[in-house]
């Protein structure tokens, strides 16, 4: 009996000489934003940092099968780097540019496309940021399109009818300005009208102050560094003087702004241009009034954005009920992405109800480096209500460099319906679906630390996607199937050369 008890004694001390070997523990950490345990020296030590990414993403991200396939040894990589992080912390001051070159370095193997990492510069107290796909597009003749929106006035001749909306915070705050008969204009030409009183009375003088005063500011508004919070300064401070759709702009603007261009050619080609995926909070009324309460600017901003597009739909149902739709472009050149319900308004409003399948999807299902789970399919949804199919007329995407996340969804959903063909450039790579909440899932993924609190803070994708190939193309992107050039020089002068592409596809067939 006291024999064993020496056996196990002797097991159990083999076990920790083992263990203490070990330069780091193998207890795996969660890191999420409130472990101090996983954050706590990489506040001061650049090699620290490095350490969180590396060993957080060894156990969370969910392509390392692929990263492999691609050439990248993540162990050797910590082998290479480190030194170049432990060098930075030999150093007593390390500028934002000097961290920023090592931690591009760091990230410039990696392929998921929505990755942004955030390393605080404790320098500087600064946070510095990298992205494994703004380095690899940054070379693409395209890459200068990020702010790109399409022009259908040089079209105009061609157009039966023409619709727009945009409800960006500056778009929203020119329009306060310039309209006539509403803020700054309206305070104008009220100020004029008290001026000219012969005999003005003790109220007028005091208003003709507030105006000159409430004039010169909102004037100054470009000057701002954040002009939608001057702006509604501005709107609490002035409210006495009761000037026309002077509300508040709400913040949520700042995330849901939009632009939607629709316009009917003249032959029934039917063009529908989408910024980004947001249309649900303008198309709901309850939705709508939960964001932006009773702004009747926000209201009349919003309504711009749901007449445009249902007279993009109600087109697209008369014409192809009465056979005479010819085509439809759907325009996502410079789309940022977005909701996945939004795929509902846009190419789920012309395909059969039950969904499209894209592709497949895996999760992480364990902190090991290649534990996944099995592939699953993964469905864009389509419009439930009655609305007809347009299977019988040529459907084009546009897309280009920053056609990204929910365009590339799209594309790859466009790809499984037989009439449609994608036009442009190759989309920028980053189709692997992000998570909004900030703990861990089951899944292990979404998120490493906090943004703006923990010292390293990484934007992770929370699920593997794969065409329906079974190919991964993150990081890569998506090839069109005709490869055409957007002629800046052209653009300028009036004509889209890719937008005259996909009209000249959809009235020829080539």
């Amino acid at each position: 009996m006291m024999k064993n008890k020496f056996m196990i004694l002797g097991a159990l001390m083999l076990t920790l000489s083992v263990t203490s070997c070990h330069k780091d523990s193998d207890v795996m950490l969660s890191y999420v934003y409130n472990d101090d345990m996983a954050f706590y020296a990489a506040n001061r030590s650049y090699a620290e940092k490095f350490k969180v990414f590396w060993k957080s993403m060894n156990s969370t991200y969910s392509l390392w099968d692929y990263e492999k396939d691609c050439g990248l040894d993540w162990d050797e990589h910590y082998r290479v780097m480190l030194p170049k992080f432990e060098g930075l912390d030999t150093l007593e001051n390390v500028s934002d540019d000097m961290l920023k070159t090592v931690m591009e370095e760091m990230v410039a193997p990696l392929h998921d496309g929505h990755m942004v990492v955030y390393f605080f510069n404790h320098s500087t107290s600064k946070y510095v940021r990298a992205s494994p796909n703004l380095i690899r597009n940054s070379v693409r003749p395209d890459f200068n399109l990020e702010d790109f929106s399409p022009n259908l006035q040089p079209y105009s001749d061609e157009l039966q009818e023409w619709k727009e909306g945009d409800t960006y915070v500056l778009t929203q705050l020119r329009h306060i300005m310039q309209t006539k008969g509403i803020g700054l204009q309206w305070a104008k030409a009220r100020y004029d009208e008290l001026l000219a009183k012969q005999d003005p009375t003790e109220n007028d003088a005091t208003t003709l102050v507030l105006l000159k005063k409430f004039i010169n500011e909102i004037q100054g508004l470009g000057n701002q560094a954040n002009p939608l919070e001057s702006y509604n300064r501005l709107v609490e401070k002035y409210a006495v003087l009761n000037i026309p759709f002077l509300d508040p702009i709400d913040e949520n603007f700042e995330n849901t702004g939009i632009k939607l261009k629709y316009g009917l050619f003249k032959d029934n080609i039917a063009y529908l241009h989408l910024s980004e995926f947001s249309l649900s909070s303008y198309l709901d009324n309850a939705s709508f009034q939960q964001y932006y309460g009773d702004s009747k600017h926000a209201t009349e901003i919003a309504k711009a954005i749901s007449d445009a597009y249902w007279a993009w739909f109600n087109a697209i149902q008369r014409l192809h009920k009465q056979q005479k739709l010819k085509g439809v472009i759907i325009d996502l050149r410079s789309n940022l992405g977005g909701s996945t319900n939004d795929a509902i308004y846009v190419l789920g409003s012309l395909a059969p109800k039950g969904g499209i399948q894209y592709g497949y999807a895996r999760f992480k299902r364990g902190s090991g480096r290649y534990d996944y789970s099995p592939l699953m399919p993964m469905m864009s949804p389509t419009m439930d209500a009655d609305h007809e199919v347009v299977d019988d007329v040529p459907i084009t995407i546009l897309v280009n460099c920053w056609s990204v996340s929910m365009s590339e969804v799209t594309v790859l959903s466009a790809k499984q319906l037989p009439n449609t063909r994608i036009i442009g450039k190759r989309t920028w790579g980053g189709i692997c679906s992000l998570t909004s909440q900030e703990d861990f899932t089951s899944n292990y993924t979404g998120h490493i630390g906090k943004k703006n609190v923990t010292p390293v803070y990484v934007n992770l994708p929370m699920v593997g996607l794969f065409d329906m190939n079974k190919h991964i193309v993150e990081g890569n992107g998506i090839q069109p199937d005709i490869d055409v050039d957007l002629d800046v020089a052209q653009f300028k002068q009036g004509r889209d050369t890719q937008l005259e592409r996909a009209l000249q596809y959809i009235r020829t067939g080539n």
